[in-house]
C-alpha cells in the first residue's frame, strides 16, 4: 500500500475502532452479566448491529486501499462469513439476545481470529 492519505488514515482508524467495539459488544454479552438489564443488553445488541453495519460499509473502501494484498482482501471477504453466523443464531432478529453459548464458543472466538487477521494489516498504518 502507498503511503496513506490523511482521509485514509483516519479511516483506518475509525475502523479498528469499529473492530474493538463489536469485540467489547461480543464479551459483554457472552459474559455473565447479573447486573445488566434486558434494555440494557439489547441496546449492545443494537450498538453491535450498527458498527458491524458500519465495518461492512467500510470494507468497500478496504477493497480499494489493500488491492494489491491478497492476504487482506481474503481476510476482508471472511466477513461475510462471520455476518451468515451470526444470522444463523438470531443477532439481527428484532427481538432476541444471542444465546450466551453460541457466542462464546463460536462466534466470539471466530470475530477475535478473523479480527486480528485483519488489525495484522491496519495496525501498521496507524500505530505511531
Amino acid at each position: 500500500m502507498a503511503a496513506l492519505t490523511e482521509g485514509e488514515f483516519f479511516l483506518l482508524k475509525k475502523y479498528n475502532a469499529l473492530l474493538e467495539t463489536v469485540e467489547e459488544a461480543f464479551e459483554f454479552l457472552s459474559e455473565e452479566n447479573h447486573n445488566a438489564s434486558t434494555p440494557v443488553k439489547r441496546q449492545i445488541v443494537l450498538g453491535s448491529h450498527e458498527a458491524i453495519g458500519k465495518i461492512a460499509e467500510a470494507h468497500v473502501s478496504l477493497v480499494t486501499l489493500f488491492e494489491n494484498n491478497e492476504i487482506a482482501l481474503q481476510a476482508i471477504s471472511q466477513f461475510s462469513a462471520l455476518l451468515d453466523e451470526l444470522e444463523q443464531i438470531g443477532h439481527f432478529e428484532q427481538n432476541t439476545i444471542p444465546e450466551k453459548e453460541a457466542l462464546q464458543t463460536y462466534i466470539k472466538p471466530a470475530y477475535e481470529n478473523w479480527k486480528n487477521q485483519m488489525q495484522h494489516h491496519i495496525l501498521p498504518h496507524i500505530a505511531h
